[in-house]
């Protein structure tokens, strides 16, 4: 199979096609744009900026990839897109550029983000992250690896959610969430992602580290939270307990989300 290009679609001179793309009815490729071999474009999709797309992803009707931020600082200057290899974006999905110059929005590897769903400027979303439908990301947002956003998610900007997270639909999440939880429609933790932990490599054992890592952060007794920090960094052994470490102690911007009052924990 040879690159395709429906006569319709618009194709910059600049842009790069891999081997066996497929640019169908009505696409527009502009700018110094990079499509990797075996890429799906259906009608209508825009693909502009400084845009790398990787292999084997598919764009379906009417995505907008690597767009002008929604940014009113931004002023025109070289800002980049980067979408991981077989990623799917489904239809009305749009992905916009960074702000500052230099900047990058990235979308990882064997991502899924479904209809409609936005990922605003400078986000980093890591890989095997699913977004469904309406899940919205504010600018400057950390998504973890495995993660799930529930459809008509809201995520204020800098806020930054761990690995394996899970968020219910049409949850607003304004603070940082640690890996491995689950969120409520508040944005607070009602428990740990028990479905995704188990689905994924971890065992019985990794679910009771999370959990005591929990308990040592949340239920302190009247503690601070720097003493919950404290005794978990004296007590992790196990590699989840240092990510749920690593996560609190980088340097937050939103603050860290609790515990939620009718918690499943």
């Amino acid at each position: 199979m040879s690159t395709s290009i429906h006569p319709t679609a618009i194709v910059n001179a600049k842009a790069e096609l891999g081997a066996d793309v497929s640019i169908g009815p009505f696409c527009v490729i502009d700018g110094d744009v990079t499509i990797g071999r075996g890429c799906k474009l259906y009608q209508g999709v825009y693909v502009t900026g400084w845009t790398e797309i990787g292999d084997d992803c598919v764009l379906h009707p009417h995505v907008i990839v690597g767009h002008e931020p929604q940014d009113t600082k931004y002023a025109g200057e070289r800002t980049f897109c980067r979408i991981g290899r077989r990623t799917i974006l489904r239809e009305n999905v749009s992905i916009h550029r960074g702000t500052t110059p230099e900047t990058t929005t990235v979308v990882g590897e064997d991502c899924f983000l479904l209809g409609g769903s936005h990922v605003a400027h400078n986000c980093t979303v890591g890989n095997h992250v699913t977004l469904i439908n309406n899940a919205m990301l504010a600018g400057h947002v950390t998504i973890g690896d495995r993660c799930t956003l529930g459809g008509g998610t809201g995520v204020h900007q800098f806020v930054r959610i761990g690995e394996l997270a899970m968020v219910r639909g049409n949850a607003r999440v304004p603070m940082d969430v640690v890996p491995f939880a689950m969120i409520d429609s508040t944005g607070k933790i009602a428990g740990i992602n028990r479905v995704g932990v188990r689905r994924s490599s971890l065992d019985q054992s990794a679910l009771e580290q999370i959990r005591n890592a929990y308990r040592v952060l949340f239920e302190r007794g009247g503690g601070s939270f720097e003493s919950g920090v404290h005794q978990l960094q004296e007590i992790a052994k196990s590699e989840v307990e240092h990510k749920i470490l690593a996560f609190v102690k980088e340097t937050s911007k939103r603050g860290l989300a609790g515990m939620s009052r009718g918690r499943s924990e």
